[in-house]
C-alpha cells in the first residue's frame, strides 16, 4: 500500500504542475528505537540520505550541523570536559559515509559527510550516511536531533532518537493469552515478553527470574533473543512448576548500546481448579545481588467463558495528526482470537467500521495463512472474507490487524473501531487524533461601518515544535468581509519566525468549493520552530459592507492548496484535495486515491464577527445586542463584555426603575449629545432623533412628542429616565424585569 500512497502525492504534484523538487527533503531515519533512563549515556544510529526527488550535493564532502534537544553529547568521562566520545578516531572508523566529527558545544556538532554516499539513490546498497550518536539523555521525554547545513540542496530534518523514561528497564508483554473454560485445549504458548534496557549493561548484572502465579504451571521455558547485540546469549530453564530462570551464557555487551531482550515460546498449562475469571501473572525480577531493577508483574493469561475474544494491545494510544498524510500503520494492534474451534464462519463477511472523518488507507493483517484471504476498503469501512482457520488441527482463527488511517482536518478525539458482520458488535479504541495546530479568536461585537472596523486578536498555537514548516502558510478569511489591516504579529512563546500580510490574489474557483473573492489574512512561515510556538496577530481591521444583516460571521482557516497550485500549504491539508478525481474513489480509476478527503475550509469561530446593528441605509435602528443591568451595580453586561458605570441604575420615589441614558444608548450604538444651556439630551440612533429635557415628562422621537412615565432626572451628573421609556425610544421591545435580583434585561 505504500506504493499506492506514494502515487497519491505523485498525482497531486502532477495536478499542481510544479517540479517534484519543490517537495524535496532530506531523508532522516533513526535506526534504533531506543528507550533510555534519565541522565544516561546511550548510542543511537541515524541514517542521512537524499530523497529520490532531491538534487545531488556537489563536491566530495559537505558539512551538516547536528543540534540536540533534551540531550548532550557524551564525554569520555565526567572529569574530562574537553574529550567527547564522538570525536575519537577509532569510533569514527565504524561509521559509513562520515569523515569527520567536531563537537562545537554540549548540544551542537559539525559533521562532515561523504557527498557520494549521501547522493546514492534510495534503495541501493550503501545509500545512506550512518552516524552513531553518543548522547547523554536529559529529562523524561523525547531526545531530538535536528540536522541543518549551509548547503542549499540539503534540507533541514529532525528525528526522535530516543525516548527518556524513569527506571532502568521497561518490561512488557505483547498481550494476554486466552483460555476457554471447559475447552479441550489446556496448554498454550504465551505471547512474547520483552525487556528493554533504559540504562546500558543492566541486563549484564546477573540472572533473571520469571515467577508464575495463578492456576497455571510452566511446561516450556522458551528461548531468549537480543536486539543490537551479537555477542550476548542466554538460556531459560524451568526450575519449578512456577519458576523459570534465565542465565547469561555470553555477556559481551557493547558499551553504551541499549539492548532489547525478547523471551518467546514460554508455555503454560492450566490446573484442574482453573475457572473463568482466573488470571495468570508473571513477576520478572533480577537475581543479581545488587538488584539491578525492580520487580515487574505482567498479566499473561486468563480463563474466559467466551468462544471468541477481541482485544487491543496494552500500550499508549498512538497519536495521529488531523489532516496529516500517513503511509505507515498508526493504530494499536487489534486481535481476534477464536478460543475454541469452528465458531467463526470464515466464508461470511466481517467488518471494521471507523467513525466519519476517518479514512482507511490500508490494513496490515497477520496471524493468517490462507492465500484466499481478501479485504476491501470503502472509505471508513474495511470488509474481510475468506479469513482462514490458520491452524489445521484446531481449525481456529487467530487474526491480528493494524491500520493506516488518515483523519480529516476537522476530526479530533479518540478513534474507535466497531467490529461487525460475522464478528460480534464490539467497539475498541485504537488511536487518538489531535490537531497539529489550533487557531482561536474571541467574538467581536461590531456596529455596521465601512472601513477599518477593529476586531479581536487571532492566536495560532503549535501542538509541538516544527509542525509548521518553512514556507507553510495559514490563510484566514471572514465570511462576506475583507481584511483591511494585517495588524502586527508577535511570537509570544517559542521561536518560530513568521510574517503576516493581506492577500487579495484570489485563488481560482477550480481549487475550492467556492471562490473566496475577498482580501484574506495570510501568515507565512520563514523558519520553523525548535520549540512549540504561539503566534498572536493583533490590531486587525475589517471592511464591512453596509448591506450586511445583523448576525454572526465565521472566521475560517482556508488552507487547502496555495495560490501557486503547488500542493498542501501546511500539515492540516496534506490528505485533502479539491480535485474530484483524487478524493472521490468512484470518480477515480486509480486506487492511489484511497484515504483522500474532499477539501473543506475549517471554521475557527462561527461567530467571529457579530454584527449587532443593521445597515445604516435601513430606516430603523434594530439591534440584537443584549444588555443586563442590576439596580445599584457599578457594572453592566453588554453582550460578551462588562462595562463600568459611574452612575448605577436606581428605583425612584414613584417606584420606577431609572436607567442611565448615555451608558445604555451608547451600548446600543447610538450617539448621545448634551446641551447644558437647555438641559436637553439628544440621542441619535440610526434614523431616529430622540430628545428629552430634564424635569419634563415628554420626550420627542423624530419630532413627535411621546409621554414618559416620570420626568427625566439628573443623578451624579448623569441623565436617567424610566426603563420602558428608554427602551421604547431606542426601538427595543424585549424587556425583562427580575424582581428577586433587581435586574433588567434589554435585547
Amino acid at each position: 500500500m505504500k506504493k499506492k500512497l506514494a502515487l497519491i502525492m505523485a498525482a497531486i504534484m502532477t495536478v499542481a504542475m510544479v517540479p517534484a523538487t519543490a517537495f524535496a527533503s532530506t531523508k532522516l531515519t533513526a535506526v534504533d528505537e531506543i528507550k533510555v533512563g534519565t541522565d544516561k549515556i546511550f548510542t543511537s544510529r541515524v541514517e542521512l540520505k537524499k530523497n529520490n526527488d532531491q538534487v545531488d550535493i556537489e563536491g566530495e564532502t559537505f558539512d551538516v550541523y547536528a543540534t540536540l534537544t533534551n540531550g548532550t553529547f557524551a564525554y569520555v568521562d565526567d572529569d574530562d570536559d574537553n574529550d567527547y566520545q564522538m570525536e575519537e578516531a577509532g569510533y569514527l572508523g565504524t561509521t559509513t559515509g562520515v569523515t569527520d566529527v567536531e563537537i562545537m558545544s554540549n548540544t551542537k556538532a559539525k559533521i562532515t559527510l561523504d557527498a557520494k554516499t549521501f547522493n546514492q539513490v534510495a534503495g541501493k546498497a550503501g545509500d545512506a550516511c550512518v552516524l552513531p550518536l553518543i548522547v547523554k539523555s536529559g529529562e523524561v521525554g523525547d531526545v531530538v536531533v535536528k540536522f541543518t547545513s549551509n548547503v542549499t540542496a540539503f534540507k533541514t530534518a529532525s528525528e526522535v532518537i530516543a525516548n527518556v523514561q524513569t527506571g532502568k528497564v521497561t518490561i512488557e508483554t505483547e498481550g494476554v493469552k486466552t483460555f476457554v473454560e471447559d475447552a479441550t485445549e489446556d496448554e498454550k504458548a504465551l505471547k512474547d515478553i520483552t525487556i528493554n534496557e533504559l540504562t546500558p549493561d543492566v541486563l549484564k548484572g546477573g540472572s533473571i527470574k520469571l515467577k508464575l502465579s495463578g492456576n497455571w504451571k510452566f511446561t516450556e521455558a522458551g528461548t531468549v533473543t537480543f536486539l543490537n547485540e551479537d555477542g550476548v546469549a542466554a538460556t531459560a530453564t524451568i526450575v519449578d512448576d512456577d519458576e523459570i530462570q534465565i542465565d547469561f551464557t555470553h555477556d559481551n555487551f557493547t558499551p553504551n548500546m541499549l539492548t532489547d531482550m525478547t523471551i518467546s515460546g514460554v508455555t503454560v498449562k492450566t490446573a484442574k481448579k482453573c475457572k473463568a475469571g482466573d488470571v495468570a501473572t508473571i513477576t520478572v525480577s533480577s537475581m543479581a545481588s545488587s538488584k539491578e531493577f525492580s520487580n515487574v508483574k505482567l498479566e499473561v493469561a486468563k480463563m474466559v467463558k467466551e468462544a471468541v475474544t477481541y482485544s487491543v494491545e496494552d500500550k499508549d494510544l498512538p497519536q495521529i495528526w488531523a489532516g496529516a498524510y500517513n503511509d505507515d500503520t498508526n493504530t494499536l494492534k487489534l486481535s481476534i482470537e477464536e478460543n475454541t474451534g469452528d465458531i467463526l464462519n470464515t466464508s461470511r463477511k466481517a467488518t471494521f467500521t471507523f467513525p466519519e472523518g476517518i479514512e482507511v488507507a490500508d490494513a496490515e493483517f497477520s496471524g493468517n495463512g490462507n492465500d484466499d484471504f481478501t479485504y476491501e476498503i470503502d472509505e471508513n469501512v474495511v470488509t474481510i472474507k475468506n479469513y482462514s482457520k490458520n491452524n489445521e488441527e484446531s481449525k481456529k482463527t487467530d487474526l491480528d490487524v493494524k491500520f493506516i488511517l488518515n483523519a480529516a482536518p476537522t476530526f479530533s478525539g479518540d478513534v474507535n473501531v466497531t467490529l461487525g458482520g460475522q464478528f460480534d458488535d464490539v467497539t475498541l479504541k485504537v488511536a487518538t487524533v489531535k490537531a497539529p495546530y489550533t487557531v482561536t479568536a474571541k467574538t467581536s461585537e461590531v456596529l455596521i461601518d465601512y472601513r477599518y472596523v477593529p476586531v479581536n486578536d487571532i492566536v495560532i498555537t503549535e501542538a509541538e515544535e516544527g509542525i509548521l514548516k518553512e514556507d507553510d502558510q495559514i490563510i484566514l478569511g471572514v465570511e462576506k468581509m475583507d481584511f483591511e489591516d494585517a495588524g502586527k504579529v508577535e511570537v509570544t512563546e517559542g521561536d518560530i519566525d513568521v510574517d503576516v500580510d493581506i492577500d487579495d490574489n484570489y485563488p481560482s474557483a477550480s481549487l475550492y468549493e467556492t471562490r473566496f473573492d475577498k482580501a484574506l489574512l495570510t501568515l507565512t512561515v520563514n523558519d520553523e520552530s525548535t520549540e512549540a510556538s504561539t503566534i498572536v496577530i493583533s490590531g486587525l481591521e475589517l471592511y464591512l459592507d453596509r448591506t450586511l444583516p445583523v448576525g454572526g460571521y465565521a472566521l475560517q482557516n482556508l488552507g487547502g492548496y496555495n495560490r501557486q497550485n503547488d500542493g498542501a500549504i501546511n500539515i492540516l491539508w496534506e490528505n485533502s484535495s479539491p480535485d474530484k478525481d483524487e478524493y472521490d474513489a468512484e470518480a477515480s480509476t486509480d486506487e492511489a486515491y484511497l484515504a483522500v478527503f474532499k477539501y473543506k475550509a475549517v471554521t475557527v469561530n462561527d461567530s467571529y464577527v457579530d454584527v449587532i446593528t443593521s445597515a445604516r441605509d435601513q430606516d430603523d435602528s434594530t439591534t440584537n445586542k443584549k444588555i443586563i443591568i442590576t439596580v445599584g451595580a457599578s457594572t453592566m453586561s453588554v453582550g460578551t463584555e462588562t462595562v463600568n458605570l459611574d452612575a448605577p441604575a436606581y428605583i425612584n420615589s414613584e417606584n420606577y426603575t431609572m436607567l442611565p441614558v448615555r451608558a445604555i444608548s451608547e451600548a446600543f450604538g447610538a450617539t448621545v449629545n448634551w446641551d447644558a444651556a437647555s438641559r436637553t439630551v439628544t440621542v441619535l440612533s440610526g434614523q431616529r432623533i430622540i430628545s428629552m429635557t430634564i424635569g419634563s415628562r415628554t420626550m420627542y422621537i423624530n419630532g413627535t412628542p411621546v409621554a414618559m412615565n416620570t420626568t427625566a432626572a439628573i443623578v451624579n451628573d448623569r441623565t436617567f429616565i424610566p426603563v420602558r421609556d428608554l427602551a421604547n425610544s431606542l426601538g427595543i421591545s424585549a424587556i425583562n424585569w427580575t424582581e428577586a435580583s433587581g435586574t433588567v434585561t434589554l435585547n
